[in-house]
């Protein structure tokens, strides 16, 4: 019976362990792959970058976390990024072109590709099964 409980006991703080170490792992991970990365950098950073981004919204990569969760100031009922519910993204809605949006669409001088939508709805999506921030 003691050897048991040992047992037990051992069994469970390695998983507490492994989750420990899974949760310090996926905080510590870049929270932008690299095709978003890329797509922020030649699509948005020359207006949303800096200490005065258009917006207030800095989408350079060191500060999406800034942005997860975040309101929307245009619709501050909805998040730049909601990870409870990324289809409703207001970043993912505004470059969708959606006419329940406010202000204009983004960018604004020429849409994003169907695959650059796709890349960037791929990534909020991904939100949903636990983002890696």
């Amino acid at each position: 019976m003691k050897k048991t409980l040992i047992l037990i006991f051992c069994v469970a703080l390695a998983v507490a362990a492994a989750a420990a170490l899974t949760s310090a792992s996926i905080r510590n991970a870049d929270p932008v792959p690299e095709n978003v990365r890329s797509l922020l950098g030649q699509r948005c950073a020359a207006c949303h970058q800096g200490r005065s981004p258009s917006g207030s919204l800095n989408l350079e990569p060191a500060n999406i976390q800034a942005v997860i969760d975040a309101p929307s100031r245009q619709a501050p009922p909805l998040k730049i990024l909601d990870t409870a519910d990324p289809e409703a993204s207001y970043l993912l809605r505004k470059v969708r072109r959606e006419k329940s949006i406010k202000g204009r669409p983004m960018p604004p001088s020429k849409a994003l590709t169907a695959e650059e939508i796709e890349a960037l709805a791929a990534w909020i999506l991904g939100f949903k099964q636990g983002p890696a921030i």
